[in-house]
């Protein structure tokens, strides 16, 4: 399985990527990561990539991937042409500008990035924002969006590799934080079918 996450610096996208990767190792199998980080310091983007099975390499191509985790709409919308004919995005609804709409040299108007991710994804919209800051840490929108997407059936891992996982891979001061996240996220997805 090929997962694209995309979001911008800080949001725990490496981590999200880290998770899964090695869920699938906790579960036997083989997995690669690699990251595209562009100014991830300063809000830039950030995209990885996690491929499971037999693959050479770790950069998921144009048209590859099985699902697209997207923490931000600007950057799930910039990375839909990652998904294959018939594959799934899940992204949250969270918009954060770029410096140019906040220039004013451009606009950026969430309606119609919405639109345009739905009419070329077969896509799941869900407020992790919202779900993270109830859970109490905006921080935590990654575990929420690998919850949501393990709910909605989209995961080929078990639920158990993937808090396995979280507890390797998350310092222990934030790992309650972070399987209560998970696991809202999961509750999330009760009564969402697939399209």
């Amino acid at each position: 399985m090929d997962i694209l996450i995309s979001g911008v610096g800080g949001q725990g996208t490496v981590l999200a990527s880290k998770v899964l990767a090695d869920s699938r190792v906790i579960e036997g199998g083989r997995a690669r990561t690699g990251e595209t980080i562009g100014m991830s310091q300063r809000g830039g983007s950030v995209i990885s990539h996690v491929r499971t099975g037999e693959s050479y390499s770790a950069f998921i191509p144009v048209g590859g991937a099985d699902l697209l985790l997207s923490f931000e709409l600007i950057e799930g919308a910039r990375n839909i042409s990652y998904l294959k004919e018939g594959a799934h995005a899940v992204i949250n609804t969270a918009l954060i500008n770029p410096v140019s709409a906040i220039l004013g040299k451009e606009s950026c108007d969430k309606e119609e990035i919405m639109e345009y991710i739905s009419a070329n994804s077969n896509v799941f919209f869900i407020d992790a924002s919202k779900l993270a800051r109830e859970a109490g840490a905006i921080r935590v929108v990654n575990t929420i969006l690998i919850g949501f997407a393990y709910g909605l059936g989209l995961l080929d891992l078990s639920g158990e590799s993937i808090e396995k996982s979280m507890s390797k891979n998350i310092r222990a001061e934030y790992l309650d934080l972070n399987l209560k996240a998970f696991r809202s996220g999961i509750k999330s997805a009760e009564g969402v079918h697939l399209n």
